[in-house]
């Protein structure tokens, strides 16, 4: 990853926490790359390490061909090498915490308004929203695409401008304590939680592990800031109390009575959500009951930061679903392409959404592998099976060795052998589907990111 940052060698070291160990303090820097494949021109090259690759090994090609003015280094020796090839040299004790402490001294220095989102569903969404309610004349900074880890964050921050008076964070995790550290990266001045749900249970053992996680967000924020949480979300209160133990104030906004921030109505249609809030109506071109979560989240962040309903409505009326997140194409048979991802939560949430917008249609789930559930895995599979079921689903189909128990659970709850159908591979599933699906039918296809099932999407629309 690469992005332009104008600095230099020593301003670089003192910001990062580094020392210079060759070359001058004035060594001009324009950018700040972690790819030794784009280090750009008169860049700073910064080297990670991780299970299989080490960025170190290319140091001495960088240096020996004059791609880059500067890197940083946790190897002894490397400042001989910057020597005889006239670059400068930062030592650190880790380039991975050394970037992140860059990118933290970098954002104090400008101190934009950073509104700081994680959750375990409707993050990038939210984010995208957040972003264009906040951004009149490029003035509000956020992660592009979804760069929401230890590396993508620090980098989105580096590039902050004196231009930018809003930054919009994504923060993501599949390990208990990495918000934590980019929290304090970051420091939200005000920071929304989406839900709560079973995602990352491999590694964090249970929802409740989740919303811990989740909660670690607290940690990088000022007393008195404000923490939106979502009132309808597993752990809503555990993550009210601890923003008060913490502090802050906590804000919670849902569909359900008792939350501070709710609509006075909503509707869902083919593609399209409304809601009214305070009586001013809001509508956005996206689809789904969990997209009206995520625009009311994002409604309730910007209204705090003084964005004006005129600008709200206009802006939220240009948002447009994010690739593979529930798109929603139609030819002679509807295709809800929602195979970014997948776990439990947002599986749920797909199918209720597709019975409650196309209520007379025929419905196909089409559903693989949800990933990083741990040993729970098989249960949780069984209960999206049974969610086909209880939403009226007349056709599934599922691909992958974990879905078999989608299929398991399906049929536990009543669906017909003739209803529910498991492949071995993914060209037996697309077969099946070019013959059996529908005009008129609503095809939702879903599955985690590993199993790529936007080939099958993409086969449904040629």
């Amino acid at each position: 990853m690469r992005v332009p940052f104008e600095s230099t060698a020593g301003r670089v070291a003192a910001m990062c926490g580094g020392r210079l160990v060759q070359g001058g303090a004035d060594t001009r820097i324009s950018c700040v790359s972690t790819d030794s494949r784009d280090p750009g021109s008169g860049g700073l090259f910064v080297p990670l390490r991780g299970e299989r690759f080490d960025g170190h090994e290319y140091i001495g090609a960088l240096a020996r061909d004059h791609a880059v003015n500067a890197f940083m280094t946790m190897r002894d020796g490397d400042d001989e090498t910057a020597r005889i090839h006239g670059c400068a040299c930062i030592r650190c004790e880790d380039t991975l915490a050394a970037l992140g402490r860059l990118a933290a001294s970098h954002r104090a220095a400008l101190s934009p308004v950073v509104a700081g989102i994680t959750g375990t569903n409707g993050k990038t969404t939210t984010k995208e929203m957040l972003w264009a309610l906040l951004d009149e004349n490029e003035s509000c900074l956020k992660n592009e695409k979804n760069y929401n880890n230890e590396i993508g964050v620090p980098c989105t921050l580096l590039g902050l401008a004196p231009r930018h008076r809003h930054a919009v964070i994504e923060l993501g995790m599949n390990h208990a304590g990495e918000i934590d550290r980019l929290a304090r990266i970051v420091r939200p001045d005000v920071a929304l939680i989406t839900n709560v749900g079973e995602g990352h249970l491999e590694f964090l053992g249970s929802v409740e592990g989740v919303a811990q996680a989740k909660a670690e967000i607290m940690n990088g924020m000022r007393p008195g800031a404000k923490i939106f949480i979502n009132a309808d979300s597993a752990y809503a209160d555990t993550l009210r109390a601890r923003a008060v133990e913490r502090e802050l104030r906590p804000v919670s906004f849902g569909l359900a009575a008792g939350a501070d921030i709710r609509p006075d109505s909503y509707s869902l249609s083919t593609g399209e959500i409304r809601l009214t809030l305070d009586g001013e109506e809001y509508a956005a071109p996206v689809y789904g009951i969990h997209n009206v979560y995520n625009a009311l989240g994002a409604l309730a962040v910007a209204r705090e930061l003084g964005v004006t309903s005129a600008r709200m409505k206009a802006a939220l009326a240009g948002v447009r679903n994010v690739d593979m997140r529930g798109q929603v194409v139609q030819r002679e048979y509807t295709v809800v392409n929602d195979t970014y991802n997948s776990n439990p939560l947002s599986s749920r949430s797909a199918l209720a959404s597709i019975k409650e917008i196309f209520p007379g249609a025929r419905k196909v789930a089409v559903l693989s592998d949800m990933k990083e559930l741990g040993d729970q895995a098989p249960r949780y599979h069984r209960e999206t099976g049974k969610a086909v079921a209880d939403n009226g689903f007349a056709l599934l189909c599922t691909w992958g060795e974990l879905a078999r128990h989608i299929a398991e659970g399906a049929r536990a709850a009543g669906m017909g052998n003739g209803a529910v159908h498991h492949f071995e591979t993914k060209d037996d599933l697309a077969a099946f589907l070019a013959e059996n699906v529908r005009g008129g039918d609503v095809v939702l296809v879903k599955g985690s990111r590993s199993m790529k099932m936007e080939e099958i999407a993409e086969r449904l629309l040629r």
